[in-house]
């Protein structure tokens, strides 16, 4: 039996899981063997990505000694693959109390204390430098989770950030719910976020290229069922020959290139492009779960100072701009006063993403213009940034074509 789990380690340590796999299930059959032995096996279906058969074994050997550490710490990243970030962190805590020369405790405590904005993140990553060994790289290794976890360790590692903005964009143009999108972010690494992306991307072509069709035909004549059955027996790239040699015309608009999401952000701010104009737009930290609407009930309390209102009212306009529904923007800028604004930076911003909003919806260009010309009265500086030197002269140009 002892040889059955030496040879289980080697194999794991080679790479080769699957095998390993069935010897560790192979020892386990003999009642002799040490209970503890479920922990390794644990990690080996972690190791796996099958992370349901490995809480089971980790709980197993908890269950018998609830502060076993290899069980805690595997636990945690069975946890951590299934999206269950809270009870990872408690276990991961637990660990920190427990065995406080593990790195690997501190380390992913202070990963997922940073993705919650928690200021302890630092203190924990803090110790895990002063502990970090050869060790601990070859574990971790074995255990490469997402963006938003990647994010929150280059943050504390070196203030870089990744670029969430893009992949959450990208995937929100596939029709993902919201949940889909962040168990994405926190689950698959980059490489395996790419490949998942253009996988979707290639659905999406395929299933735009049948409606085509679908509509074409039944500008022919056909119902729904005719082509229901066109379907079953034909192939998608026959029928598209089938429309192009009927029409004489192509209407399948072409592939879209192998996605490529560059990985780090060089700053805090994105920059959208919309038509001719730039918008400058600091990161969206808020959650946005909840309806505008009770949202709005709640910011309208009289009980707030006015400025927190705006500010808050504020955050939902920016929100709006990085959606590109421009509209809601406009509404939310309605309700901000900026006369009664305090806070220079605060105001100075506001006013000028407003203009560019009005003048993406080609609204009040002279009012813009005016505004414009008096922040720099205002505010001279603003004259030197060669963004709202650009929006300027746009906003200058569709002025005379006018």
């Amino acid at each position: 039996m002892s040889k059955l789990i030496e040879k289980a380690r080697e194999l794991e340590h080679e790479g080769d899981l699957e095998v390993s796999r069935t010897y560790y299930e192979m020892a386990l059959s003999d009642k002799s063997c040490p209970f503890d032995i479920r922990s390794d096996m644990g990690r080996v279906l972690n190791k796996l990505r099958n992370f349901d058969e490995a809480l089971m074994s980790f709980d197993m050997v908890l269950s018998m000694d609830e502060n076993h550490v290899n069980s805690l710490f595997g636990k945690g990243i069975a946890c951590l693959g299934l999206n269950r970030w809270d009870d990872a962190l408690d276990l991961f805590l637990k660990g920190c109390e427990i065995d406080i020369f593990n790195a690997n405790f501190y380390f992913y405590s202070s990963i997922i204390l940073q993705s919650k904005n928690d200021n302890k993140a630092e203190e924990y990553y803090s110790k895990f430098i002063e502990l970090d060994n050869e060790e601990f790289k070859e574990i971790r290794s074995n255990y490469n989770f997402g963006l938003i976890f990647l994010n929150s360790e280059s943050k504390l590692k070196n203030g870089k950030k990744i670029n969430l903005f893009e992949f959450n964009r990208i995937l929100k143009s596939f029709n993902l719910s919201d949940e889909e999108i962040i168990c994405y972010l926190k689950i698959l690494p980059y490489d395996m976020l790419i490949l998942k992306i253009n996988e979707l991307n290639d659905l999406k072509h395929v299933e735009d290229e049948k409606q085509i069709i679908r509509n074409q035909f039944l500008e022919m004549g056909l119902d729904d069922s005719d082509v229901d059955d066109l379907f079953s027996i034909e192939t998608v790239d026959y029928l598209k020959q089938d429309i192009i040699s009927r029409t004489n015309n192509n209407p399948f608009p072409d592939k879209e290139e192998f996605i490529n999401i560059p990985l780090y952000i060089d700053e805090d701010i994105f920059e959208f492009n919309y038509g001719n104009y730039i918008f400058k737009e600091l990161k969206i930290k808020e959650s946005f779960t909840k309806s505008i609407c009770n949202k709005l009930r709640r910011i309208k309390n009289r009980n707030k100072p006015v400025e927190k209102t705006f500010k808050q009212l504020y955050r939902f306009f920016k929100k709006a701009i990085a959606e590109n529904d421009f509209q809601d923007a406009k509404f939310y800028s309605t309700l901000i006063d900026e006369s009664k604004i305090s806070n220079v930076s605060f105001k100075v911003n506001f006013i000028y993403l407003r203009g560019l909003v009005l003048a993406y919806l080609n609204l009040d260009l002279d009012k813009v213009l005016e505004e414009f010309n008096q922040l720099e009265i205002e505010h001279p500086e603003i004259a030197n940034d060669k963004n709202y030197i650009f929006n300027k002269r746009n906003i200058i140009d569709n002025l005379e074509k006018k």
